[in-house]
């Protein structure tokens, strides 16, 4: 049997494994734990082709096979969420361009001092952009998507979950839609956390007092304006291949770190101290400082100043 034939069986029989084993069993394996030994596939391979050993051939390629298998499983599950109880495929002709919309909130009590969002969808267009008289209000459209919202609240704080039910693709008339659009009450300080897959977020964050930004997405676009609130923002972001522009204040100090090799980057006024850490020229001289973290893949960054009007 030839080498190539070895490869490629064992490559279809590990990943269609992993995927009928998720079905019974959530398995929690993901691309940013793998991404970083991808070259491994690359290193057995050559060394199938070098070796003259039959045997040891086909144990070099198996197990590259195996490895890129995994590797597979693992992005796709990360960036899409496909290969879970959250996807679901409908091939019809009936067309979807009539669109259901739903609205989800929380009442605003004074007594919330501080207020977390967890927001976990696969797919669509996300928007902060507006102040709300409720701690929340979701207005959602789209395309047989449902979503939930939840909150606990303790000791001042509110914890809210706004989770998609299940992605629906449709093969067939009509558009798949989802639109998601967010206000929140502007006197909490707030903390978003935000797990997405192939997504277009947009965020204008200036009208809130912001202390932690954390946003885990797979090939999304990310447009973000941060405000001067907060004496201290923290950014988190960790993309896969995305488009990443983030928006800071003049008037803050601003501190990168940022571990993208891989990626385009422009950052608009920064002085660099050193390899993958950058920071504005009022860093030290200013109390407010937002501090900004991005892990990528292939990506495009662009951070940049701008002047606030007050």
């Amino acid at each position: 049997m030839k080498t190539s034939h070895i490869f490629w069986g064992t490559l279809f029989i590990v990943l269609g494994l992993l995927i009928l084993l998720n079905n019974f069993s959530p398995i929690g394996l993901y691309w940013e734990d793998l991404w970083q030994y991808w070259p491994i596939v690359l290193v057995l391979l050559g060394i199938s082709l070098m070796i003259r050993n039959r045997g040891g051939k086909i144990i070099f390629a198996a197990s590259a096979a195996i490895f890129l298998a995994v590797s597979i499983f693992a992005s796709v599950k990360f960036t899409t969420g496909f290969i879970n109880n959250d996807f679901e495929v409908s091939f019809d002709d009936n067309g979807h361009n009539n669109y259901t919309v739903n609205e989800y909130k929380e009442d605003y009590d004074p007594a919330i001092n501080r207020a977390i969002l967890n927001l976990d969808a696969k797919a669509g267009d996300f928007n902060i952009d507006s102040v709300s008289k409720e701690l929340i209000y979701i207005k959602t459209v789209g395309t047989d998507n449902k979503f939930y919202l939840t909150k606990n609240e303790y000791d001042g704080t509110s914890n809210l979950r706004f989770r998609m039910k299940k992605t629906r693709f449709h093969f067939g008339k009509g558009n798949y839609k989802n639109k998601v659009n967010i206000s929140m009450n502007e006197n909490p300080v707030w903390n978003l956390n935000l797990d997405i897959g192939a997504a277009s977020i947009d965020m204008d964050l200036t009208k809130y007092k912001i202390e932690k930004l954390d946003v885990d997405m797979g090939a999304a676009s990310l447009d973000v304006k941060l405000g001067a609130l907060s004496d201290k923002t923290n950014v988190i972001v960790d993309a896969g291949a995305s488009s990443i522009n983030i928006s800071v204040p003049e008037q803050v100090g601003c501190e990168i770190k940022t571990d993208d090799v891989l990626s385009s980057n422009s950052y608009d006024n920064f002085r660099k101290i050193k390899s993958g850490l950058y920071r504005t020229s009022n860093f030290d001289d200013v109390q407010k400082k937002i501090y900004i973290d991005i892990d990528c893949g292939v990506s495009s960054v662009s951070i940049n100043r701008y002047k606030m009007e007050y």
